[in-house]
């Protein structure tokens, strides 16, 4: 029988205060999942610890001397890149980091990238950089959400308010739907309208970003609740566990139909 040796990590996440309310699924189901493989995991917010190894979640919000100085240390560590990347930049936004001066010889200097889309593969080998698929996996810990006997919302959705997103909930809007939606919000506060909800929306942010965002798909699928999505590239098949349209226009129509006899809750 194989035996796998026990690792100390420490889990490191970087960025705004807003943001730890976004990543905290994604931040659990990763200490969960190595946990469950009998790994020992802390969680440290911005501390590295030279005692563990670090898994560092967000390296790209440090100004750039900041990288430059993580990839210098002899810190052991790996990132995990959560961001799109494409034409040598991160989320299309040459300011969001100093991609090619600073974040990605962090990414370099560490033992390894883990990295939770599957597109992003492609660049990290036009890079030669050490990177794994980072899979999302169900873990009973993260089946929280307490739903509703009653539910009185026909649809939620929970994410960023890009101006393509409030359009295709202004269209929704005219249909009479109960409805809410959250640009950033407490988790708490998020969870307790998923189990108001009947069916949760997935929602493309901009059409040039094509990509699935497996932590929508995957929270809400962890915890059973019905999911209408728009077409996404999904080549590691998250939206398996969605109903899926290929047309924003068609997101009203499909709605109507898991509405019709409670079908959701077949869905979910």
């Amino acid at each position: 029988m194989l035996k796998f040796a026990r690792v100390k990590f420490n889990l490191a996440y970087l960025g705004p205060d807003h943001l730890f309310h976004l990543r905290r699924d994604f931040l659990l189901a990763t200490k969960y999942g190595l946990e469950s493989l009998g790994h020992e995991v802390y969680l440290s917010g911005g501390m590295l610890d030279a005692r563990r190894f670090n898994l560092v979640v967000g390296a790209y919000f440090l100004p750039a001397p900041d990288l430059q100085r993580l990839a210098a240390s002899r810190f052991p560590m790996a990132h995990v890149n959560t961001e799109v990347i494409a034409k040598d930049m991160l989320n299309f936004k040459p300011e969001k980091t100093d991609f090619m001066g600073a974040y990605l010889p962090a990414m370099r200097a560490g033992a390894f990238v883990w990295d939770v889309i599957l597109d992003n593969l492609e660049e990290h080998r036009r890079y030669g950089t050490n990177a794994h698929f980072m899979r999302w996996g169900y873990d009973p810990r993260l089946e929280e959400i307490e739903h509703r006997p009653q539910k009185d919302l026909d649809f939620y959705f929970f994410g960023a308010l890009s101006q393509r997103r409030q359009q295709v909930l202004g269209s929704l809007d005219k249909w009479g739907f109960a409805w809410l939606a959250d640009h950033i919000c407490p988790y708490f506060l998020r969870n307790d309208r998923i189990a108001r909800a009947r069916v949760n929306l997935n929602i493309v942010q901009e059409d040039k970003y094509t990509h699935v965002n497996s932590f929508r798909i995957c929270y809400l699928a962890n915890n059973r609740g019905a999911i209408l999505s728009e077409v996404e590239t999904d080549p590691a098949g998250y939206l398996d566990h969605a109903t899926v349209v290929h047309k924003p226009e068609e997101l009203a129509g499909a709605l109507t139909t898991l509405l019709e006899n409670d079908r959701w809750r077949a869905e979910g």
